[in-house]
């Protein structure tokens, strides 16, 4: 019985280095002395630990994670920001056709602000309205080498007038994923009207500043380009009345001069946003 019992602790003593490298542990196992005097069944106890190890570092812990990305929204610009929301500006030409017996004058202008709503914009304008006349009289005709025709006038004199609104305001507008964007806007504030004039004839000269209030108002339509850029064609409507006071002893003292500015006019440009 002895020797029996002597047989199978040898064994099982040999089978635990085999155990250890067959399921793939990293150290080899060093067995104390005192290991040979452990009993049968305290040894068969140690084999759940050699389990443990492996499970602990083998590919029970591996674990495999996907990786996910959030889509970019279509009016993505930076984090935080608003769709359709900034700064828009315009740069406009056209014409200005006051009330009267009076010529057209050329337009060109400015208007920027930014966007408080995709549908509403507040901001400043300002727009130059330029005006010219000269008078003359024919004095004849005559024929230049090669058959050119000569006129001979004489310059009796020249005016020029330049009109400055400037106002604040604020426009409303719709969708801008319309292939046509209607809007409409007015503003108000002040306007500077300059006079020129010199008679040639008689040698006199004539230059005035006038200012007032004054308002605008207007109705369009623009097409989208590329990026944010859009074409624009407007119609509107300018009301002012400026004048200068001028101090005049053969009128009794002080009088106020005053010139109307109503009319109507067209502005074609382009409009960007930033």
């Amino acid at each position: 019985m002895n020797r029996m019992l002597i047989t199978l602790t040898a064994a099982a003593v040999l089978l635990v280095p085999a155990v250890s490298r067959a399921t793939g542990a990293g150290t080899a196992t060093t067995l104390q002395p005192s290991a040979f005097a452990l009993p049968l069944p305290e040894l068969a106890a140690m084999t759940p630990t050699v389990d443990a190890v492996w499970t602990a570092g083998g590919p029970a812990d591996t674990r495999y994670e996907s990786i996910r990305y959030r889509p970019r929204s279509r009016y993505y610009r930076s984090e935080g920001s608003r769709p359709g929301l900034g700064t828009v500006s315009q740069l406009h030409l056209g014409f200005f056709d006051p009330e009267g017996d009076v010529n057209n004058g050329f337009l060109a202008g400015l208007r920027v602000g930014p966007l408080v709503d995709p549908h509403v914009q507040i901001g400043a304008s300002v727009d130059w309205v330029h005006r010219s006349d000269n008078q003359s009289t024919l004095i004849g005709t005559s024929t230049g080498p090669g058959g050119t025709e000569i006129t001979t006038q004489r310059e009796l004199g020249r005016s020029s007038s330049n009109l400055f609104p400037l106002m604040g305001f604020i426009q409303f507008q719709g969708d801008e994923s319309l292939p046509l964007i209607p809007y409409i806007g007015a503003g108000a504030g002040y306007e500077v009207l300059f006079l020129s004039a010199d008679d040639f004839t008689t040698g006199n000269s004539f230059d005035a500043t006038y200012g007032g209030f004054g308002w605008q108002a207007w109705g369009g339509a623009a097409i989208p380009l590329s990026g944010r850029s859009r074409l624009a064609g407007e119609i509107f409507v300018n009301q002012s009345e400026v004048h200068r006071d001028v101090d005049d002893p053969s009128l009794g003292g002080t009088v106020r001069e005053t010139v109307k500015q109503n009319g109507v006019g067209v502005r074609v440009g382009i409009n960007w946003g930033f």
